[in-house]
């Protein structure tokens, strides 16, 4: 973006100059032409020629700074576009940036926290409730903060804490140069045919990674369920554990032996682990 609006500067600038020239050589042109109107008989033959060729010299520079103005111009008006359309490009991207990647990259990062810690909280209280009945007020306060955990709300009150990471930053401006009012694409007719061919060619990739963006949806949608399936599988009941005895020891043997040392277990993590690498693959 910098290096387009330094372009453009410089190419108006030029374009500036160009016409300052333009607008001197005008000025000679006529002061030329109202000497050339005094009367010839006064004037001698030598210095009549002088004043011809004076005036041919001035034609041919007037004509050469017109050329190089219009050219200035042109390049001008293209260095304009591109940066208009960077512009306008950059503004997207940092928008798109803040409203929506930076809530996926979140999402990506705490994907299954809140799942994992649901069941984690889930059997620890499963387990409470069996080894002390008389704890059930403060399991109760515990219980209906896990039925509280919501990733949405949680994620949002993460991004109004830190405002200045999360929320997008004001548009870059279009800042003009040296008098330049324009501050939207120009489609003239030097670069009409220019704007319209990169019209259909940004018109045919943005087809193209819709299409591209579509079939990685679908798979980056199918994984994430799949992980979700993984990851709420609610197996935090451990009531089989104390149908013996209740006390610490005895439910740590019972664990050991029917839950933690399940071979499914280690199956199920590392299928949970080759999905999550695929999915951040996507």
């Amino acid at each position: 973006l910098l290096q387009v609006m330094k372009t453009y500067h410089m190419y108006h600038a030029e374009s500036i100059s160009a016409e300052s020239k333009l607008k001197e050589a005008e000025k000679q042109e006529e002061k030329q032409i109202g000497r050339s109107g005094d009367p010839v008989f006064h004037i001698r033959l030598e210095e009549r020629h002088q004043r011809r060729s004076s005036v041919k010299k001035i034609e041919k520079m007037k004509e050469k700074r017109q050329a190089k103005y219009s050219e200035n111009k042109l390049k001008s008006i293209k260095a304009r576009n591109e940066y208009l359309l960077t512009l306008e490009a950059t503004n997207a991207s940092v928008f798109k940036y803040y409203i929506h990647d930076l809530s996926d990259l979140i999402d990506c990062c705490d994907l299954g926290y809140h799942a994992s810690l649901n069941r984690a909280l889930r059997t620890y209280l499963s387990a409470e409730y069996n080894l002390e009945t008389s704890r059930h007020e403060g399991l109760d306060i515990i219980e209906n903060a896990v039925d509280s955990l919501e990733p949405r709300s949680d994620k949002q009150r993460f991004m109004e804490m830190y405002p200045a990471a999360f929320c997008p930053p004001m548009k870059f401006e279009f800042q003009s140069h040296m008098g330049d009012e324009v501050c939207q694409v120009t489609a003239q007719q030097p670069v009409q045919a220019e704007l319209m061919l990169r019209y259909q060619q940004l018109q045919s990739r943005l087809a193209t990674l819709k299409i591209e963006n579509e079939e990685v949806k679908k798979t980056t949608e199918a994984t994430l369920q799949t992980i979700q399936d993984m990851v709420t599988i609610e197996d935090y009941d451990v009531s089989e554990c104390f149908q013996h005895s209740r006390s610490t020891e005895s439910v740590k043997s019972t664990v050991s032996e029917t839950y933690l040392s399940k071979p499914s277990i280690a199956k199920r993590r590392a299928n949970q682990q080759e999905t999550e690498q695929f999915y951040f693959m996507v």
